[in-house]
């Protein structure tokens, strides 16, 4: 029989690898533990009861990886790991959550400065019932009138600055634009006074968008768009006097492509500026200017399609009805001088 002596230090090396294969199944069988735990834990949450797993541990998993949801007004957690665990459920499951690789998912963050609110989409419903429009002053009108906003009214007059859900102050300037041009300068004007602004104010323009395809398809002698509002949030009125009296100045607001498709915005800019033109010339300081913004504003839908600001909503009432009679002419004006270049029209 042979004996085999082992050193110290080979003693020592086999130690060593013991110690090893005794800590790696120490490991696994403390793996095998806690995942059984998990699991316990789990169809305990379900079964609405305890958790096993620490609370802390839970709201930090919250506050790091969900913080604007799983914190609702600042308030912390309820103290409890069932509760924290629900919490966590919830909140994945909610349809906010928009994990990577699902539909929809953004590629990237936008921040707020570069997003921009697309205007809302119009529907197929069927657009107002026709009881809400005026009949045209006369067979083949010329001119279109309407109010998108039709809540703004001039506070100094009409002790508000909006009346939602009804018609203000600028749908009783529209009717002044629109008698004064049938009236005194026989041009036939076709105007709606369907609400747009109300029960839902961030539909104004696709409910306005619907009246004035009804008005032009009805009515396919129209030239000029006019839809009628009023400005806001400036500190002193805009005003000037004109034969002895004070009228409220007028803005002209162009729309452009910048948000939504619009190739020929820039012919609605050309008549606003022969419109702006005509006013200094008739009337010097009524023209507050032409402003091109970004929205669209129906105007795509008629190359002479325009939007017309009429003071402020610290103006008064008579003043803005006063500018309207003044506006009547220009407009008259700057029609006939259409028809000349097109006598067809």
């Amino acid at each position: 029989m042979r004996i085999q002596v082992i050193t110290r230090w080979q003693a020592r090396a086999l130690g060593a690898f013991l110690s090893r294969i005794l800590l790696a199944g120490l490991m696994i069988i403390g793996l095998a533990a806690g995942s059984w735990q998990l699991i316990r834990a789990g169809r305990q949450v379900l079964a609405g009861s305890s958790a096993w797993l620490p609370t802390p541990l839970l709201e930090g998993m919250l506050r790091e990886g969900l913080p604007s949801l799983a914190l609702q007004g600042g308030e912390p957690l309820q103290k409890t790991p069932g509760a924290a665990i629900s919490t966590a459920l919830q909140v994945l499951a909610s349809p906010l959550v928009v994990l990577p690789g699902q539909d929809g998912a953004p590629s990237l963050l936008t921040t707020e400065e570069e997003y921009v609110l697309p205007e809302p989409p119009v529907d197929e419903s069927p657009p107002p019932p026709p009881a809400e429009m005026e009949s045209p002053s006369a067979k083949n009108p010329l001119v279109a009138i309407y109010n998108t906003h039709n809540a703004e009214s001039y506070q100094p007059s009409e002790g508000s600055a909006k009346f939602p859900g009804k018609n203000g102050g600028v749908s009783q300037v529209a009717a002044t634009l629109a008698d004064t041009l049938s009236k005194e300068y026989g041009i036939p004007v076709v105007r709606s006074t369907t609400i747009h602004d109300y029960p839902d104010f961030t539909r104004s323009y696709a409910n306005s968008e619907k009246t004035l395809k009804r008005m032009l398809a009805a009515n396919p002698s129209v030239l000029v768009a006019l839809d009628i509002h009023r400005d806001a949030g400036i500190p002193e009125p805009p005003v000037t006097e004109i034969d002895n009296q004070k009228v409220a100045r007028v803005l002209i607001i162009v729309g452009s492509d910048a948000r939504l498709e619009h190739p020929n915005w820039r012919q609605n800019e050309a008549f606003a500026r022969q419109l702006a033109k005509k006013m200094d010339e008739l009337y010097p300081g009524l023209c507050l200017g032409v402003r091109v913004q970004e929205g669209r504003y129906n105007q795509h839908l008629l190359p002479r399609a325009l939007l017309l600001e009429f003071g402020s909503d610290n103006n008064t009432l008579g003043e803005a009805e006063r500018s309207a009679r003044l506006v009547a002419r220009v407009v008259a004006e700057v029609i006939k001088d259409i028809r000349k270049e097109n006598p067809a029209r």
